[in-house]
């Protein structure tokens, strides 16, 4: 059995809205929880965007949390926001969530090829910044699954190599300084990059801009390429001076 709790969902979790606020469904049974995700994964994408919906599930493995985006599922440890999320479909996370109690059918045998939200390598996570933008990216058009996870893997921390020379740090940031979007629609995130060594982050609503906060973020190398270390929701990737990428979704140069 799971304890539910919708988080600006409707009763059947199959629509978003800010309206909806907290509601606490109590136990529901594994079939019952399936077929609850499987309608949180088919929501509409803007009301997704507008209202960052979850849901807050407590199993035999512990608290978790659900979100959505372009039709795919993705848990969290509630515990530690600062672990990996998996990408997982809906009757893999009802499989792991309920461990041994699950059986041993082709949905526990996926959960458990995956790694475990609680065993997880540890990402850095942003919950303001890189969490939010999940949901608002994840809810429309490229936003490749936040870091593109098949249902196998999750994302290791990136390395880079920082550049230490101070006037190589500041006529490179004064190159990459400007706006990057991934487009104009609702839903679509919008990356500021400052010359002071700040990195701005939002998104585009239905009734306006929404903001995410601000990163701090020093200038490096990764993979041969210029790269922007944030202090805690990942890299942005510098692919020329009209394109970044961040967690493997394309912004480009608006201003």
């Amino acid at each position: 059995m799971f304890q539910v709790t919708l988080v600006n969902l409707a009763a059947d979790a199959s629509a978003a809205d800010t309206a909806y606020d907290r509601s606490d469904l109590g136990e529901l049974p594994p079939d019952a929880v399936q077929a609850l995700l499987e309608r949180f994964a088919r929501i509409d994408a803007v009301g997704n965007a507008e209202a960052e919906p979850q849901v807050n599930l407590s199993a035999r493995a512990g608290k978790f949390f659900v979100r959505t985006g372009r039709g795919k599922l993705f848990l969290y440890n509630a515990r530690d926001a600062a672990q990996s999320y998996a990408e997982l479909s809906a009757a893999e996370i009802v499989a792991q969530l309920l461990g041994d109690e699950a059986g041993a059918g082709p949905a526990s045998a996926a959960a458990d090829a995956t790694s475990a939200p609680p065993a997880a390598k540890p990402r850095p996570a942003n919950r303001g910044i890189a969490v939010a933008i999940l949901a608002a990216g994840l809810a429309v058009n490229a936003y490749t699954a936040y870091s593109a996870f098949n249902t196998q893997t999750v994302n290791p921390r990136p390395a880079v190599t920082l550049v230490t020379d101070p006037a190589e740090v500041s006529n490179r940031l004064r190159e990459f300084a400007g706006t990057y979007a991934t487009g104009g629609q609702p839903g679509d995130r919008v990356i500021e990059i400052r010359a002071d060594g700040t990195a701005l982050f939002s998104a585009l609503g239905a009734k306006g801009v929404r903001n995410y906060g601000s990163e701090t973020f020093k200038l490096g190398k990764h993979g041969g390429k210029f790269a922007l270390a944030l202090r805690d929701a990942g890299l942005i990737e510098i692919q020329n001076l009209d394109t970044v990428v961040y967690y493997r979704d394309t912004y480009r140069r608006t201003k």
